[in-house]
């Protein structure tokens, strides 16, 4: 099918005849123009001829952003405390409700069953399988336990060490142990706990600092510890209670509980 002319002859005033690059009709030359494009900052002639109904207008989201320069910051700014804001404290003795994410990460190895914020969740009366469990039985000696980092998951950001964010400390004035409500700690054996307090997060029992210890509870039961039983006492960003196990049964544990005995301390370094 020949193409729609959009060419007149004036044998009095002879013009060129030209072709549109994009539909293929006839057109005085003189009416074709140059199609643009946006290519970054500025418009780039994309070398085709086309007649006035093709010419398309320059896509803008092809053109790059340029973006004005930043205000001129003012005088004597007071900015916000985004890491006391991003890392807030407990109030003075109580027991706050772990499962929230601002009062720090739960460390352990208690995976099995409800896992390990199982035992920071706020519900004292709960089944084993429902509680912080071993996956299959439990770890010989104190190699069974779960605690708390009060700093929370940090990231670890490359920058000198006196830039980075304070490390968040905690003296203990309680810690209370509760036991699932058809299972002993061990299952059906009595055990022993230790409570634990670090400035690092290691599975070595021996580089923890031991604070108290005692008889974990029987079946639905709880036992306290008060802050007369807690000795030493060192503020410590990680603390953990843990459970002797004996490779046969495994360790469940409904809640702990750790109340601390100030609202915290910000102090740099490790």
């Amino acid at each position: 099918m020949r193409p729609t002319s959009r060419f007149h002859v004036n044998s009095e005033a002879p013009r060129a005849r030209g072709v549109c690059d994009f539909c293929g009709q006839q057109w005085q030359h003189s009416a074709l123009v140059w199609q643009f494009e946006w290519v970054g900052p500025r418009l780039q002639n994309q070398r085709k001829l086309v007649c006035p109904p093709c010419n398309d207008k320059p896509q803008p989201q092809l053109r790059t952003i340029v973006l004005p320069p930043d205000p001129i910051p003012i005088m004597n700014a007071r900015v916000e405390n985004y890491v006391s804001d991003d890392n807030p404290l407990s109030p003075l003795g109580v027991s706050p409700n772990f499962a929230l994410p601002q009062y720090g990460s739960r460390i352990g190895n208690l995976t099995g069953a409800g896992g390990i914020n199982a035992a920071f969740d706020g519900v004292l009366a709960k089944q084993s399988w429902l509680s912080a469990a071993n996956k299959t039985i439990s770890n010989s000696s104190f190699n069974n336990y779960v605690g708390i980092n009060w700093q929370g998951a940090v990231a670890q950001l490359n920058m000198p060490s006196s830039l980075l964010p304070p490390v968040l400390k905690h003296t203990l004035s309680a810690v209370v142990i509760t036991a699932p409500l058809d299972s002993a700690t061990l299952h059906s054996t009595t055990t022993t706990f230790v409570v634990q307090a670090s400035p690092v997060d290691t599975s070595v029992f021996g580089a923890w600092t031991t604070v108290a210890n005692g008889t974990a509870p029987a079946a639905g039961a709880s036992i306290t510890i008060a802050s007369s039983q807690i000795a030493p006492n060192p503020l410590s960003q990680f603390h953990r209670v843990a459970f002797a196990g004996d490779t046969i049964n495994y360790i469940s544990v409904a809640q702990v509980q750790f109340s601390v005995a100030e609202t915290g301390g910000n102090y740099a370094g490790i």
